[in-house]
């Protein structure tokens, strides 16, 4: 079933696949060459290709057209047949609500402002990196056409003055104390909540300039900050503010030494760096029982393993903008259970809406997948997209309301199969605090179903999957994001006889020929009698 939906799949995007192939290398001569190719291009090429490339205009529509069109949009709207696949929308050129700029709030960025966007893109959006397919004339070529969609720039008598990022103030813990009052001072928990997860009071009602619902940044995870996440770069935001959203500029409200404090708060809420993406996780052993408590300091312990998330689009129905981007998770166990905490980030705690609501909403959830068996081997694994109908699922299943938990077998999310256990075996506890959601789940090492429920031993490398869904955003059924396999390991015991046997030989060998030596003495000393 799950090979012949896949061909049926591939038969439909082949000749999309086919058309993308031959309009990329059919104008990969125009899109790719660099610099010295095209001035050679000018110089032996035909007077229509002459035309072409010192047409900075002309040579810009053409590239905006193969390259920006599906998601700008033909007049630069950003309306493009892509645009509802995508969250937040694509910039509309017509308005001209450029967000990240280096000019003050409400004016038009500078050439250098666009050139940074297009080169470096926007992270956590759909717009990408161009810097390894643009050379630098062809991004200008494109930074000429795209300001044609509007008369604003026409209309500008002066360029708007740059904001310029003062002398900096290094990172302390002076700084970082009087950034955080800074911080609550001027009301972005309002919007960001205390710890800048986006869960402010406010943060489920705000707009943008086309009245479209916009989320405050989560600040934990800079390496998502589009305009780019080290300190001077939140300098500028907060002096510059982003056009087109509820974010002011607090230029009037901050100085250098205050601009750079709040900078240096707002960076500290991010890790140094961004988490490695796991592989395995490493379950710790412990002795004595497992707490449910997320905030039991036992989980403070041990090594955790950070897993990027996506939305399941491989299905209808399927989800394009999931609010859910990743989890971190720890495991433990003991003699006779396995536990696994869960955290992940999400800006609201979820109630689930009544059947006559126009926007409908649903209990939050979260899931850890095993397969129902591990097969000969331990290569081959189910279908990691709820299982398939020769290799099943066990899903360990926890949702919001009424910290309820409950245990399903799966054999594809594509027909409806999942099946709720009649009796579960695992237990679960979860709390929700500032825009963070901690879960633990446990269940016995081994249980009375071998058919439907994973087994747990020691030494042993487990299929591992995770799910969650943000009700807020419309997530249920299918429309969830989601990960690949990883695994689980359950570290044995170490074996403390290994640190007892050499001693134990050494003390044998000397032994030995401690005895060896008083015998050949012995019959030394009677031979010489």
């Amino acid at each position: 079933m799950l090979n012949s939906l896949l061909i049926k799949r591939w038969v439909r995007v082949f000749p999309f696949l086919l058309l993308m192939l031959v309009l990329l290398f059919g104008w990969a001569p125009l899109l790719l060459a660099d610099e010295e190719h095209e001035d050679e291009a000018q110089t032996a090429g035909t007077a229509e290709k002459d035309e072409l490339l010192t047409d900075d205009l002309a040579a810009g529509k053409m590239i905006y057209e193969k390259l920006c069109i599906s998601c700008h949009g033909i007049e630069g709207d950003g309306d493009g047949p892509a645009a509802d696949r995508f969250q937040p929308k694509p910039r509309s050129f017509k308005k001209a609500e450029y967000k990240y700029r280096t000019t003050p709030r409400g004016t038009l960025p500078t050439d250098d402002d666009l050139f940074r966007a297009i080169t470096l893109g926007l992270p956590g959006t759909g717009m990408p990196a161009w810097a390894d397919i643009l050379s630098k004339k062809k991004t200008k070529q494109v930074i000429k056409y795209i300001k044609t969609f509007t008369d604003k720039w026409e209309k500008e008598e002066a360029s708007p003055p740059v904001v310029t990022v003062g002398t900096v103030v290094p990172t302390s813990p002076e700084s970082l104390e009087r950034g955080k009052k800074q911080f609550t001072a001027l009301g972005c928990t309002l919007c960001h909540g205390n710890e800048g997860r986006g869960d402010g009071p406010t943060a489920s009602v705000l707009k943008n300039h086309r009245g479209d619902s916009v989320y405050p940044r989560n600040l934990n995870k800079n390496w998502l900050f589009r305009g780019g996440g080290k300190a001077e770069d939140i300098y500028m935001r907060v002096n510059t503010g982003i056009n087109g959203t509820p974010m002011p500029s607090f230029a009037e409200k901050l100085d250098n030494e205050k601009s750079w404090d709040l900078a240096n708060y707002i960076r500290s809420l991010s890790p140094e760096k961004k988490p490695d993406r796991g592989s395995l996780i490493k379950a710790r052993p412990i002795e004595g029982s497992i707490p449910l408590d997320p905030d039991d300091p036992i989980w403070a312990e041990g090594a955790s393993a950070w897993f990027p998330m996506m939305g399941q689009i491989s299905f209808k129905k399927r989800l394009f903008t999931p609010s859910v981007t990743d989890i971190t998770v720890k495991s433990i166990f003991n003699e006779t259970e396995i536990a696994f905490l869960l955290v992940w980030d999400d800006r609201s705690k979820s109630k689930a809406s009544k059947p006559s609501a126009a926007k409908k909403t649903f209990t939050d959830q979260v899931a850890i997948q095993f397969p129902e068996k591990l097969q000969p081997g331990g290569v081959k694994k189910p279908y990691f997209i709820m299982g398939d109908e020769k290799l099943g699922v066990n899903l360990w299943n926890w949702t919001s309301e009424d910290n309820r938990s409950f245990e399903t077998n799966s054999y594809g999310i594509w027909n409806n199969s999942e099946v709720e256990q009649g009796e579960s075996d695992i237990f679960a506890k979860g709390i929700y605090k500032n825009g963070q959601y901690r879960v633990v789940i446990k269940r016995p090492l081994q249980t009375s179903d071998k058919e439907k429920d994973i087994q747990f031993e020691k030494g042993v490398f487990y299929p591992i999957a995770f799910f969650a869904m943000d009700g807020t955003n419309g997530e249920t059924g299918s429309q969830r994001s989601i990960t690949p396999w990883y695994f689980v390991f359950m570290e044995p015991e170490e074996d403390k006889s290994v640190y007892y046997y050499p001693p134990v030989v050494i003390l044998l060998v000397f032994g030995f020929e401690f005895i060896l030596v008083r015998i050949l003495r012995k019959n030394h000393k009677k031979s010489s009698a």
